[in-house]
């Protein structure tokens, strides 16, 4: 059984960027198996699909323009281990700050924040907070909400990082980049009303 499970979305037109991705990987990981999910709609939905494939003890959603640094595994792994999930310090291919739990700041490690950007989870984590919603921008949202309702709240760790390369094809998956995250944060904040209205019932029946 490998250590670590890392699926990775890629479409036509990102052959660069997803052979950049996978040297990286291979070179940073020991023991890994790399689930590759081609053309799918969404990013979402090609995570899902790479979940089903995965036999890690952990699993890692990535994407195909981003390139890991060296060491980036073992803090994100010594978080779920203490029940949280990992947010990432991710650069520009510039070297300029893109986001630290934060987008744009720079925040210390071990601080609580809202999300992770790129999710890393163990199956076992993964089993109660997964599936993500089949969108493309929020997917990564939900994993850190469900993630938070199930008592994994998100921690920045500065040493789980990456350099973001901004790939542009299919970056709006069909649509604008601005259409495509007005379509999908309505999704998203429709489905964590949906979820709180749920959990907010069965507190309410747990008490009568």
């Amino acid at each position: 059984m490998p250590l670590i499970t890392v699926v990775i979305p890629t479409i036509k037109g990102r052959e660069a960027d997803y052979e950049r991705c996978v040297d990286a990987y291979k070179r940073t990981i020991d023991d890994g198996q790399i689930v590759t999910v081609r053309d799918m709609p969404t990013c979402g939905e090609a995570w899902n699909e790479g979940a089903k494939q995965a036999t890690g003890d952990y699993l890692h959603l990535t994407c195909d323009d981003l390139e890991p640094h060296d060491g980036w595994w073992q803090p994100a792994i010594e978080a779920v281990r203490r029940g949280y999930l990992p947010a990432p310090r991710v650069v520009n291919a510039n070297g300029v700050l893109d986001s630290c739990g934060l987008h744009g700041v720079e925040l210390p490690d071990k601080a609580i924040v809202q999300m992770s950007v790129i999710p890393f989870m163990s199956a076992e984590q993964w089993a109660k907070i997964g599936p993500t919603l089949p969108v493309h921008y929020f997917s990564d949202n939900w994993l850190s909400w469900r993630g938070a309702q199930e008592g994994y709240p998100t921690v920045v760790r500065r040493q789980y990082s990456f350099t973001h390369h901004w790939a542009q094809p299919g970056r709006g998956a069909g649509m604008t980049y601005q259409q495509r995250m007005e379509h999908d944060q309505a999704i998203y904040l429709s489905a964590v009303d949906k979820g709180w209205r749920a959990d907010h019932d069965a507190q309410l029946a747990d008490h009568h």
